[in-house]
């Protein structure tokens, strides 16, 4: 397992953590609030976009 999935199975519910990119766009991973779910999102200057989820 790499360090990356270590740091996202070690999440608790409502925490998120940042796995990739730079100043102006960059990817995290959060776990839901009742912590059931995750959640990959890519942040732009424009917004946001979940663009994965997985069921814990």
């Amino acid at each position: 397992m790499s360090t990356v999935d270590h740091r996202i199975n070690a999440l608790q519910p409502g925490q998120s953590i940042r796995i990739s990119g730079d100043a102006a766009c960059w990817c995290t991973v959060e776990r839901s609030g009742n912590g059931l779910q995750l959640r990959w999102v890519r942040h732009t200057p424009k917004g946001f976009k979940v663009f994965h989820r997985e069921r814990c």
